[in-house]
C-alpha cells in the first residue's frame, strides 16, 4: 500500500480507500484507522523512532483520502500508528505487505431508550 519511506498511499491503495469509503458511508459505525510499517531486518518490530511517526502519518493520510471521498470527520474515532510492532507477515517483517493500514468498523453499544419503565 505504501513505498518503503512514504506516508502517501500508492495509486492502488488510494483507489481502494475511495471504494471502501462508499461501504463505510452505508454503515452507521465509526471507524478506527491504524498504520503499520515494515520492520528492520532481524527484528519482529520496528526499532527506529521515525517508524512510529511514519505509521501514524500513513493512517492520517488514509483518513484524509477517506474524508475527501465523503466519509464524515465525525465517523473517525481513532487514527494511530503501530510502527512495525504488529507485522502481517511476522516470519519476514521486511515484506512490503507489512506496510499497510487497518480500518476497523467499531461495534458500539446501542443507544438506551429514554423510557426506562419497561
Amino acid at each position: 500500500m505504501f513505498d518503503a519511506t512514504s506516508a502517501r498511499p500508492n495509486a492502488r491503495a488510494q483507489l481502494l480507500l475511495r471504494t471502501i469509503s462508499r461501504v463505510i458511508n452505508q454503515l452507521p459505525n465509526r471507524i478506527s484507522i491504524t498504520g503499520h510499517t515494515s520492520a528492520a531486518p532481524g527484528s519482529n518490530r520496528a526499532t527506529l523512532p521515525n517508524d512510529w511517526a511514519l505509521s501514524s502519518a500513513r493512517a492520517n493520510a488514509s483518513r484524509l483520502i477517506l474524508q475527501s471521498a465523503g466519509v464524515d470527520a465525525d465517523r473517525v474515532y481513532q487514527v494511530s500508528g503501530k510502527a512495525g510492532s504488529d507485522p502481517l507477515y511476522p516470519d519476514d517483517p521486511t515484506l512490503a505487505g507489512n506496510r499497510r493500514i487497518a480500518i476497523v468498523l467499531l461495534r458500539e453499544a446501542p443507544v438506551l431508550p429514554t423510557d426506562t419503565s419497561l
